[in-house]
C-alpha cells in the first residue's frame, strides 16, 4: 500500500470515477453524473484542495479529497475533507482508516487544528468517523414543497 497526492491524470480519473459513484456516496440524494462531480469539485481543486489515493501494484484502491479554507463561524482556517471513497473490494480492508489517518496528518503538517466533513444520513463511513474522533456539529434538514 502507498499512500500519496495523486497527479494531474489521476485527479482526472478520479473525477471521472467521483461522477460515477456519486450516487452511492451520498446515499441515493445525488445522482450520478461527471458533469456535476467537476462542477462540485473543480473549484476546490483550483483553490488548492487534491487528492490523495492509496494504491497497491498500481492498483487504485481509493481516494480522499482534502482542502483548507477559513470558517468565519470559527474565525480559523479548518481542513475539510470533502471526497472520500474506497473500492467495494477493497472495503473492511484498513484502506479508509489509512486514508484518514494520512489526511489528518497532512493537515496536522499544516498547522490545521480543526477538520470537518460531511456524512450522508445511513452511510456506513459515519462508524468510521467516529472511531477517528468525528463528532456531529450540526444537521442540515430539507423539505420538498413541491
Amino acid at each position: 500500500m502507498a499512500i500519496r497526492r495523486a497527479t494531474q491524470a489521476e485527479t482526472n480519473q478520479i473525477l471521472q470515477l467521483s461522477g460515477k459513484v456519486m450516487k452511492e456516496s451520498s446515499m441515493g440524494y445525488a445522482v450520478n453524473s461527471v458533469q456535476n462531480a467537476y462542477q462540485l469539485f473543480m473549484p476546490v481543486l483550483q483553490k488548492g484542495g487534491y487528492f490523495l489515493i492509496d494504491l497497491e501494484n498500481g492498483l487504485l484502491r481509493g481516494w480522499i479529497l482534502l482542502a483548507a479554507d477559513y470558517n468565519t463561524v470559527k474565525g480559523e482556517v479548518m481542513g475539510n475533507l470533502l471526497s472520500a471513497y474506497v473500492f467495494p473490494k477493497f472495503r473492511r480492508s484498513g484502506v479508509a482508516m489509512d486514508l484518514a489517518i494520512a489526511a489528518i496528518n497532512e493537515f496536522k503538517g499544516l498547522g490545521i487544528r480543526t477538520i470537518q466533513l460531511n456524512v450522508f444520513k445511513g452511510n456506513p463511513s459515519r462508524i468510521l468517523c467516529e472511531k477517528l474522533g468525528f463528532k456531529p456539529v450540526s444537521t442540515v434538514m430539507e423539505l420538498d414543497i413541491q
